[in-house]
């Protein structure tokens, strides 16, 4: 009987298995006959998209990108990717936009496209919404938290600077009255902490007597602009040099030496394709000034924020880099606009977020000349409602976002030895000037080496707790929407707060959450009241 039961089973075994492989071969026959045609497919979706059914010709996209991405043709998938942000864009869904143009970088990243997928980054950020959230504390509650020890650095705070002798309204330097070190606070409403101050090596240090000498009396320091122009061969530890650092130590003036800025560009004399040459340079300078200026000189090495990708090989090292520094302009231009409306959708605030997260964490950063220009240089253009919005949200927000900041220097000049003028002198617009005001007079703007800041900021996440009390809370909304006019917060569905002016300020009750993880939802709004943006921050309460 066990034998017979045995034989059976045997014999199902084996009809069950003859009929799975004939399923198997029926169902591979059947994919082979269908296989997906994506090129006729493609050929579809841009029919569709010649009728302006954008959802549509997504959907047809959708069906054939992933099977290039499965097949390793990542040329194809790119543009696949492409296409679908450019139609969710036509149809106004930008996070969607944004979500595609990211894949597009991703898979032109695998193909070797660099450039296209530096290209499509750039896009989904000029798009991509999301928000921060910063409850404001003391100084004594973020202790060293911001800072590194550096010589001349605030523990909390930024000190405040500017380049002024190219304003004729504050400097005439031909009688040198006024003097910027005098009438720029006065213009400003506010005292500075330092000036640039542009001197050409090779000269000795007299030859800018008069500002060393305006800074000792005002009781600011300088940010010396040391520039080779005959190249850096010209630099050498010899007896020039020594006596230079020996000079400013003598003048009793705090100095930022901030030494052949901007190598990482081709337009600067000083600038080396080899960076090893510069490296030698600099820390040959370093050495000199760190062992004949110990008191009254640090070390600031300041590349443009552009281009990224070569920034860091002109790194001279931590023993010899005392303060990083950045150049950090603004000006309008709508031909990187995602959307092809003549907008530049760019945030200013946002645009040395790479040497920061490179530098930060071991060096106090120093924003060591920039500002947002209000006119449009290639058409002539007024674009200070633009501007006004960018440099009030730059001032505003940087403490929250980037406080190891801890020098900020703003141009105030229009002046440009080359044809194309940038516009981003004070006296020159008075709305620019109103903004300028009242963001410096943010008590983390200070006005003398050696102040601190008795305001700090700390993030409000689930990471990062409230307490269960009333708190003032900022925001960092960014959006695609090139400026904002107002935001509003929720929790549990109930409006707590609405404001309408930078960094998006207000008080919350957080007492009926303590203990609770809360979703704070941030609504951002433009200027015509239409609801831009709806983010949703989680925040623990403590």
């Amino acid at each position: 009987m066990k034998t017979k039961q045995r034989a059976t089973k045997s014999g199902l075994k084996l009809v069950l298995l003859l009929a799975a492989t004939v399923v198997a071969w029926t169902t591979v026959s059947a994919q082979n006959v269908h296989a997906m045609d994506v090129w006729g497919i493609y050929k579809q979706a841009q029919t569709l998209e010649k009728q302006g059914k954008y959802a549509d010709a997504i959907a047809k996209y959708k069906q054939i990108a992933p099977e290039f991405a499965a097949k390793k043709e990542y040329g194809n998938a790119a543009g696949m990717y492409r296409r679908i942000g450019d139609d969710y864009a036509k149809l106004k869904k930008y996070d969607d936009a944004v979500a595609g143009w990211d894949l597009e970088a991703k898979y032109a990243g695998l193909a070797g496209q660099t450039q296209i997928g530096i290209a499509a980054k750039r896009r989904a950020d000029m798009l991509r919404s999301h928000a921060s959230l910063f409850v404001e504390t003391t100084a004594a509650a973020v202790g060293s938290s911001y800072a590194h020890g550096a010589k001349f650095e605030p523990k909390n705070g930024a000190l405040l600077g500017a380049y002024a002798e190219q304003d004729p309204a504050v400097h005439n330097p031909n009688t040198a009255k006024p003097f910027y070190t005098e009438q720029f606070p006065v213009l400003t409403e506010k005292k500075h902490a330092a000036y640039l101050e542009y001197f050409t090596y090779g000269k000795p240090l007299s030859s800018i007597q008069s500002h060393i000498d305006h800074a000792r009396a005002a009781g600011t320091a300088i940010e010396l602009g040391i520039q080779p122009l005959k190249g850096l061969g010209e630099v050498q530890d010899n007896e020039y040099l020594h006596q230079l650092a020996r000079d400013i130590e003598a003048s009793g003036v705090k100095m930022f030496i901030r030494f052949a800025n901007e190598m990482n560009g081709d337009w600067v004399p000083w600038h080396e394709a080899n960076p090893k040459n510069y490296i030698d340079k600099f820390r040959i300078v370093a050495n000199v000034f760190h062992q004949e200026a110990p008191n009254n000189a640090a070390m600031v090495w300041a590349p443009d924020r552009l281009p990224e990708n070569t920034i860091a090989s002109y790194y001279p090292g931590d023993d010899a880099v005392d303060w990083v520094g950045v150049s950090l302009y603004s000006i309008f231009n709508p031909a990187l606009d995602p959307l092809q409306q003549g907008e530049d959708r760019s945030s200013h605030l946002e645009k040395f977020d790479y040497i920061y997260k490179l530098y930060a964490a071991r060096k106090p950063v120093f924003i060591s000349e920039g500002g947002v220009a209000y006119m449009y240089p290639e058409k002539k253009q007024d674009k200070t409602d633009w501007a006004v919005y960018k440099m009030k949200e730059f001032y505003a927000t940087l403490p929250m976002l980037y406080p190891k900041v801890k020098a900020v220097f703003w141009f105030d000049s229009n002046h440009d030895a080359s044809a194309r003028i940038k516009y981003y002198m004070l006296s020159a617009n008075a709305k620019l000037l109103a903004a300028y005001k009242l963001a410096v007079a943010n008590p983390f703007y200070l006005s003398n080496v050696g102040d601190e800041s008795p305001v700090a900021y700390k993030p409000a996440s689930a990471s990062s707790p409230v307490t269960a009390s009333v708190q003032r809370v900022s925001a960092h909304v960014k959006t695609w929407s090139a400026t904002l006019a107002k935001v509003t917060y929720q929790i549990g569905g109930k409006t707590v707060a609405t404001t309408t002016s930078l960094p998006w300020t207000t008080q919350i009750d957080f007492a009926p959450y303590k203990g609770k993880k809360i979703d704070v939802v941030v609504k951002a709004y433009d200027g015509r009241n239409t609801l831009v943006t709806t983010q949703t921050v989680p925040v623990s309460v403590k």
